[in-house]
């Protein structure tokens, strides 16, 4: 499903690259959790994966079609694949829930409906559907601004599967919601992918979520791949090695949240 070999890049703003000769395999239907400590280059991997970056070098190959070195319209169709969810939502906050669900339909109109905000009857009906599988069919005409951290993440998830994706992408979804909203949208998000055989590729700062919602996990410091296997194969030495043994291996390794 994805493919990436040798990519790395560095920001203009640091010297030491964010991700560096990074090379993966991801298959159809995993769950991929990315863990690591602030900085260690989750994101920039993401982000790069959907081209939101321009990558210095390397290749990544969605569904064996190149997404870096074509051309933008190209790389428009193919990211049309991948559902982003983000950590502060990117939701239009003045927009209704309806309006920000069915902006996951734009690969699917034309250019001159997109700018007159029409959409077709299939595009309510999608969206209508996945506002209710996240469980805000009461709150389809709501503003943005009004909604819980929960419900605003619930709406992402919604815009995303409106896309009709083969793979979402999640940078940590839950890291601004408490407790209780994190098990909640993960559950939802987990459950979504798994019943549609979406590929979902999940960065997340706690190691008690990485196990329980990744049947694969990766572990990232200083932009390498430290540790790639199953929940069951990472060990304590691994854990320091992913977030050295600082705080971040206390608060997010040793001992969960």
């Amino acid at each position: 499903m994805i493919k990436i070999k040798n990519l790395s890049h560095t920001y203009k703003n640091r010297e030491d690259a964010a991700v560096k000769n990074i090379s993966l395999h991801i298959k159809k239907g995993e769950s991929v959790v990315i863990i690591g400590s602030s900085g260690s280059g989750k994101s920039t991997l993401l982000k790069c994966i959907n081209r939101l970056i321009e990558p210095e070098s390397g290749k990544i190959l969605i569904q064996n079609e190149e997404i870096l070195n074509c051309s933008l319209k190209k790389a428009a169709r193919i990211r049309g694949k991948i559902g982003m969810i983000f950590q502060n939502f990117n939701l239009l906050e003045r927009e209704t829930v309806m309006k920000n669900v069915l902006n996951g339909r734009l690969k699917y109109n034309s250019a001159f409906n997109t700018l007159l905000g029409r959409f077709s009857r299939e595009d309510y009906l999608i969206a209508r559907e996945n506002i209710a599988r996240v469980g805000l069919q009461e709150y389809e005409n709501e503003r943005i601004a009004n909604l819980s951290g929960g419900q605003k993440q619930r709406v992402a998830i919604a815009r995303a599967l409106s896309q009709k994706p083969s793979i979402i992408l999640a940078d940590e979804p839950v890291s601004s919601l408490d407790p209780k909203l994190m098990k909640e949208v993960m559950d939802l998000l987990k459950k979504i992918c798994t019943e549609k055989k979406i590929t979902l590729v999940t960065s997340l700062h706690f190691l008690d979520f990485a196990k329980k919602y990744g049947s694969r996990i990766i572990g990232v410091r200083d932009g390498e791949i430290v540790f790639d296997g199953t929940p069951k194969e990472l060990t304590e030495k691994d854990i320091v090695d992913i977030y050295g043994a600082t705080r971040d291996w206390y608060m997010y390794g040793k001992t969960g949240f």
